[in-house]
Parts: C-alpha cells; sequence; structure tokens
C-alpha cells in the first residue's frame, strides 16, 4: 500500500516495519504499513492486542524498546513548522523537541507515565513552560483548568498530589491533562479512555473534538473500543498481526466491512439489544455485606488526622453461584469496596461474612483477617496489570505463585499442568511461559492477571476492571470463560467496571454507587430497562453504542462546551 505524498498530510507513514529481537528471534511486530493523517482529522487505529499497534503509535514519538529494529525502508514524515521532518533520522535533543512541541502522547498506562516521586504538578508545570514559554503561575493555572475540562473533581487539591493517590480513572485523565497541555499539532492517544467511566469518557471525548476544531490538532486515537471510534474517528485503519488488513472512512469499515477479521470484531461487540431474563433468587449468599464504611487517612496529614470515607455504610449480600455488577463513576468507591473484601482496605466499621461449610470467614473492625484461609476463599484481579506483576518473574512463575505459597499442589510437575492448563483457557501462548511482563502488550498482561487469579479456583473473584484493557475479541472470551467458571464451579464473582455494555451482557445483578453509597441494585433487566435514579440513567445514556456520526454531527457536537469554555477566558487558550 503506497500513499502519494500531498502538502495535506499533517503525519505520512509508508511501509514501516519492526522487528524485534527476542530470545526466540526476530519477531516481525510491524510489517508495512503505511497511513496519513491531515490537520484536524482523526484516524482510528484498532485491532486485537498485540496487532501492532501501539508499536506504530511509540515509533512515531521514538520511544520503542532497544531491541526494536526499523526496517530502512520504513519512513515517517511530520509536518511540523512549515516543514517535512523525517522522524526516523531525528537524534537526541532533536527528537525531543518534537515530543510535547509536535506531537504529544497519551499513554495507556498512567501508572507507568508520571514519575511516581515528583507532584503531578511540578510534571505538567515544567512541561508547559518549557514548550509554550509560558511563566510558572500561568501554567499552574492552565493545569488546574485542565484538570476540570477533563473531569477531576476538586482540581486544585487533585494537582499538587502524587500519581499513586489518584484512582486509576483519575490518573488517566491526569495523563491526558498532561498531554493536551502543550497543545500538540498531532496527539496520539493510545486506549485514552479505557480507565474511564461512560461520563466522563463522553466528556473527555468531547474536549478532544472542540481542541481539534480550534486548533486543527490531527489524532491518531488506538482503542479496542468501536462506539467509541464510531464517536470520535474520521477515518479508520484496521490492523491485525502487524498488518493493515482494512482502511476507510469510519462509516464504510464499521457499517459495510469487507475484511472478515473486521467483521469478526464487530461481531464480538456487546449490545444492549437482548439483555438476559432475569435469574432465579438465590437463597444463600456466599458473601454478606452489613454497614460496611472504608475511611482511609489522607496522606500527610498525621497532625490534623484528616480522613476521607471512600465507602459509606453499605449492605449488601452477594448470592452463590452469581456474577454480580459493580457500577459507578471513577471515583464511587467501587474497588475500595472490593479490596474491602479482601481484607485489602481499612474498615473503620461493619462486617464481611464469608458462608463456607468448612472455612466461615468473619472479619470487620473487631477482628483480624485470617489472610491464608481467606486466600483459598477469595482472589483478585487487578484494575492495572502492569504494576500488579512482579516484572523479575517469569509468566509461569506469576501465575503458579498462588499455588505454591498455599501448597496446593504436591510437586513442580503438578504445578506446571495446572499453570498449562489455564494459561490456554486465558488465551495465553503456552510457549511464552518464560517471557517476563515487559514483553506483553496490555491485554496480554491482563490475562495474565486473571490466570493468575483463576489458578487456586477460588469460591469468591473481586474482577476490578478486568476486561477494561482487552480488545472486543479477546474481551467476548474472557468473559465467556468467566461464565463458564461460574456454571462449572458455582463461583461468584463480583465484577467492577465502568463499561455498563458488559455488565449488561455478564451480569446477573447490577448495584450502583455513588459517592461511597449504594443508591440502586436490582437485575440486569430492571436496572437497564427502568432505572429508578437519575444517576443511573446519566449512566446508561452515555454508553459509547456504535452508530453513524457525519462530521457536521460531530462539529456540531462540540460548539456548546467550546461556547462554556470561551466564556470563561482561561490562560490555557491564550498560552
Amino acid at each position: 500500500m503506497s500513499i502519494q505524498r500531498t502538502c495535506d498530510n499533517l503525519l505520512e507513514i509508508r511501509d514501516l516495519s519492526i522487528d524485534f529481537n527476542t530470545d526466540e528471534g526476530p519477531v516481525r511486530a510491524v510489517d508495512n504499513v503505511s497511513l496519513n493523517i491531515r490537520p484536524g482529522e482523526v484516524m482510528g487505529l484498532v485491532g486485537e492486542s498485540g496487532s501492532g499497534k501501539s508499536v506504530t503509535a511509540k515509533t512515531i514519538m521514538r520511544l520503542n524498546p532497544s531491541n526494536a529494529i526499523i526496517q530502512p525502508s520504513s519512513s515517517i514524515q511530520l509536518r511540523h513548522q512549515e516543514q517535512d521532518i523525517n522522524v526516523l533520522k531525528l537524534r537526541g535533543k532533536e527528537m525531543r523537541l518534537v515530543r510535547g512541541d509536535a506531537v504529544s502522547m497519551i499513554f495507556q498506562e498512567p501508572m507507568a507515565s508520571f514519575a511516581p516521586a515528583i507532584r503531578i504538578s511540578d510534571q505538567i508545570i515544567q512541561t508547559m513552560q518549557i514548550h509554550l514559554g509560558i511563566s510558572k503561575e500561568e501554567a499552574r493555572k492552565a493545569g488546574v483548568e485542565l484538570f476540570e475540562r477533563v473531569g477531576i473533581l476538586q482540581p486544585e487539591k487533585r494537582f499538587d498530589q502524587y500519581v499513586f493517590e489518584l484512582s486509576g480513572g483519575m490518573r488517566q485523565r491526569a495523563m491526558i491533562a498532561m498531554a493536551l497541555s502543550t497543545k500538540p499539532k498531532l496527539l496520539i492517544a493510545d486506549e485514552p479512555t479505557t480507565a474511564l467511566d461512560v461520563t466522563i469518557q463522553a466528556q473527555v471525548l468531547e474536549l478532544m473534538l472542540e481542541l481539534r476544531e480550534q486548533f486543527g490538532m490531527g489524532m491518531l486515537f488506538i482503542t479496542h473500543d468501536l462506539g467509541v471510534i464510531s464517536k470520535i474517528a474520521d477515518r479508520i485503519t484496521v490492523m491485525k498481526k502487524g498488518k493493515v488488513v482494512e482502511a476507510g472512512t469510519t462509516e464504510r469499515v464499521l457499517f459495510s466491512p469487507e475484511h472478515d477479521y473486521t467483521k469478526r470484531l464487530l461481531d464480538a461487540l456487546p449490545n444492549l439489544d437482548n439483555l438476559p431474563e432475569a435469574p432465579p433468587k438465590e437463597p444463600k449468599s456466599l458473601v454478606s455485606i452489613k454497614d460496611l464504611s472504608v475511611t482511609y487517612k489522607l496522606a500527610g496529614s498525621a497532625r490534623k488526622q484528616e480522613s476521607f470515607t471512600a465507602v459509606k455504610n453499605i449492605s449488601l449480600e452477594l448470592p452463590k453461584g452469581q456474577i454480580i455488577g459493580l457500577v459507578g463513576e471513577s471515583g464511587s468507591g467501587k474497588t475500595s469496596l472490593g479490596k474491602a473484601l479482601l481484607g485489602a482496605a481499612p474498615i473503620s466499621s461493619g462486617t464481611v461474612h464469608y458462608n463456607r461449610k468448612k472455612h466461615p470467614v468473619d472479619f470487620g473492625t473487631d477482628k483480624a483477617v485470617n489472610r491464608k484461609k481467606l486466600a483459598k476463599t477469595a482472589q483478585l484481579v487487578f484494575q492495572d496489570p502492569y504494576s500488579s506483576l512482579n516484572p523479575r518473574m517469569t509468566v509461569r512463575d506469576i501465575i503458579a505463585e498462588p499455588l505454591e505459597a498455599m501448597k496446593l499442589t504436591k510437586n513442580r510437575d503438578e504445578t506446571d499442568k495446572k499453570v498449562i492448563a489455564i494459561a490456554k483457557r486465558c488465551h495465553i501462548d503456552v510457549a511464552h511461559l518464560r517471557r517476563f511482563p515487559h514483553a506483553f502488550s496490555g491485554g496480554q498482561r491482563q490475562r495474565i492477571s486473571i490466570a493468575r487469579a483463576l489458578v487456586c479456583k477460588p469460591k469468591f473473584i473481586v474482577a476490578d476492571e478486568s476486561v477494561a484493557a482487552l480488545d472486543v475479541s479477546i474481551q467476548a472470551e474472557i468473559l465467556a470463560l468467566l461464565k463458564e467458571l461460574r456454571e462449572e464451579l458455582g463461583i461468584t464473582i463480583l465484577f467492577i467496571s465502568h463499561d455498563l455494555s458488559v455488565i449488561a451482557n455478564l451480569c446477573d445483578w447490577v448495584c450502583v454507587m455513588k459517592h461511597g453509597e449504594l443508591i440502586e441494585q436490582g437485575n440486569v433487566r430492571d436496572i437497564f430497562l427502568d432505572p429508578q435514579e437519575t444517576y443511573t440513567q446519566q449512566l446508561i445514556a452515555s454508553i459509547p453504542l456504535l452508530e453513524k456520526k457525519s462530521n457536521t454531527d460531530i462539529k456540531q457536537k462540540t460548539k456548546p462546551l467550546a461556547q462554556t469554555q470561551d466564556q470563561r477566558n482561561h490562560v490555557w487558550e491564550a498560552g
């Protein structure tokens, strides 16, 4: 596929091929990829985990690891300051001037993108001073306003915090704010809304489209969420195993796909058309939660004893063998509640009871948790697989760790058999068990995390955004796996997610949280077809379903937000 160079192109990738040197020999990650982006255009890049999307994007920024070998036939031309720059020939300081000024990137994993020992405000202010030439005071005002515009509550306070003090969704919003702070001509967004709830996701997409209109900013928008792509992209490029298999306008690719792979991606999309019937009421509960509150002592507040209550007086029954969905915006207390059920969050009041015949477990403020007994009953699938997987352990050892720690196998051979079996069920290539986590994409790392939680066959699993990083086809397979385990083992699952379309297709029961409180619960059909609370109605109305959107519709959608921001007379726009 060859592209004719035109002066209209902001970015032009031609015949890009990249190999990675591995212990098994060279592996072709990107194979003869070509695409172009014009100023003000949004190019959607979709494909399964490991298809080469992120590798292609990072190459534009020259951020691939040292074992990445770019083939000589490759070319990346970037239009910057009225000149065409060959990005692949830039070195050192030259490339650093392009990053942030001409091109900025929203990374898939914000925890790994911020310096953990430096306040977020210092990192953003320094970046804006370097690239925009504004004062520290102006940069601070602009940064705080960006925090507000991406939906971060108490932006003044959050701006001065460290990245580890923010929830997963807030980290992602902070990462988006930092990427937008320099007003780049090209924004590379790698799964920018994966960790965001549907209402904030809609707000961030609207902000990006507004900036596209204001500054003529081009975007390479990478995602596995085809519903999001239908709302934001002008054109779509589909990748599979490092190659471009289909490209065209958004409407043509999504509603008249030509390649079988594109059709399979669309077929795997969850939908709200056929909601499951309400299951029979299970009389027995595996987990009983009574008057549970979770309170955190704020960092640096030893003298004042300041605290924050994330979960407020919740009582809830989790029936045996059912999948219970827990939804709500980022910061609503979902993750804190899930961790409290595993003894991993500070319970300030209330109790949790696991109703098991052989090993009942009770804990709360009055009793320490028997963690060994609890670990055999309950496991957690973390939201962020990057930080939850030990980088010094192989995938085999990571999955085997629970078996060996709880002495559930007699020898290494038995352990290996169980590891291989669960790896296959979670669609992890057995040949990759000797590799380390850094060698995998975000979606592949999430499958490793799921396999580790499932290998000891627990009775209860807290799955915290466990499929957020997965593309739609692998997501469908993992959801099917969870359903199978529920049927085969009678496992109970608390499924925490901001993706309501996934909740609708997986869960039997839905609980809605807001500001730490449980405001509504019911079976799937009742919640999605007849929600009683205004907040629940807003969440469901914000679900990004696949739909046709013309460019005119997109431009019109951005105007109300643009007018609101103009009235604020903000420093950021003047910078």
